[in-house]
């Protein structure tokens, strides 16, 4: 069971506490079609991996008034509606996991006393993706939180951008870049994450900054050869695309083959190269949409509808051919790279959002 403990910089069990734990289901995108003359129906889902639907959920928070001097309760009731109008992070503990969703909220009541010297509002959560994402180890950071000044509560809200860095978060192109400081998740001893975080009185806040992340997996190119070769353990639960290639260095035309399926990336380049979501940025420029595309190296295996006249576009919308992705499997993945400058030794990074359901 998930216990919600954050909204953007709206803290649970601190400024406001969540009366009872919200009853949130996962729905799977099914589809089906009755078999004529046998039992059962067809459902092509069981064919490969299973999508699931967004989610929405309701949740009762509560303000204890007496907390905060009376000239800032008013405040305060404005600073929690501020968290909730804004579109963001619902963070939430399974276990020994610390899990985010991208998250809206739909409705809020108005406030009113339900008890003496408490606000209540009843609050309807909206999940779009549907999925919780796995937080990063090094990105994560749990800040001491005490009762804040109002003016750094609403200066919280307000987080600078990470230049022109394409951070590995569904969140983009919304970069936030918040102060890198607090004890990092990777820090916290297994099983201790319910101590740290989510009690009763709970005095830590959770901070993500894109711009401490560290790589799930680093390769380098070997001096004097054009190839590289990649392996990382995808640290996800169920299969995902949520990935961040990085490659620094030379290279013309370069191909990309992604556990099996190949890729390739016209035109040369030099320097800092970030391929995030389909989307292709070298030194903060982004690319033509139709410069990585699939590619068929050998056209005997080729079928007619993956390799006809149009190619496998990637762009921020589906294109004709469709858009490039690659998916993170549970355990080992293996990714192959041509095209590299021989006189040089590039470096290869991967970042992966592991999901849970």
């Amino acid at each position: 069971m998930k216990k919600l403990v954050q909204f953007n910089e709206l803290v649970f069990n601190h400024t406001a506490y969540i009366e009872e734990r919200p009853e949130i289901q996962t729905e799977f995108k099914n589809s089906s079609n009755s078999f004529a003359n046998a039992h059962g129906d067809y459902s092509p889902e069981r064919c490969g991996p299973r999508k699931v639907n967004s989610k929405k959920f309701d949740v009762t928070l509560m303000i204890d008034k007496s907390k905060f001097p009376c000239e800032d309760r008013e405040i305060v009731e404005q600073f929690v509606l501020d968290n909730l109008y804004k579109v963001g992070r619902l963070w939430a503990i399974q276990g020994d996991v610390l899990l985010w969703s991208l998250a809206k909220v739909l409705n809020i009541s108005e406030g009113y006393d339900e008890k003496r010297g408490f606000l209540s509002f009843n609050v309807t959560f909206y999940l779009p993706e549907g999925i919780w994402h796995i937080a990063d180890e090094t990105s994560t950071y749990f800040e001491d939180y005490y009762q804040c000044e109002v003016t750094e509560c609403y200066s919280a809200l307000e987080r600078e951008l990470c230049d022109c860095c394409l951070c590995n978060i569904k969140l983009a192109p919304v970069k936030r870049c918040p102060p890198c400081k607090g004890e990092q998740l990777c820090e916290v001893p297994k099983n201790k994450l319910s101590e740290v975080i989510g009690n009763c009185g709970n005095n830590k806040k959770i901070n993500y900054s894109c711009c401490t992340q560290i790589e799930n997996g680093k390769a380098y190119s070997e001096y004097g050869s054009t190839t590289a070769f990649l392996q990382f353990e995808g640290k996800t639960l169920y299969e995902t695309e949520d990935v961040v290639l990085e490659i620094c260095g030379t290279f013309t035309n370069l191909g990309i083959n992604w556990n099996g399926n190949q890729a390739i990336l016209e035109g040369t380049y030099t320097g800092e190269t970030v391929i995030n979501s389909g989307l292709v940025m070298n030194n903060c420029n982004y690319l033509d949409v139709d410069k990585l595309h699939g590619d068929c190296v050998n056209t005997n295996d080729c079928q007619p509808n993956e390799c006809g006249s149009s190619q496998h576009k990637v762009g921020i919308s589906g294109a004709a051919g469709g858009i490039i992705t690659w998916t993170v499997k549970k355990g080992t993945n293996n990714v192959i790279f041509s095209g590299f400058k021989a006189d040089e030794i590039q470096t290869i990074k991967v970042f992966i959002g592991g999901i849970a359901l």
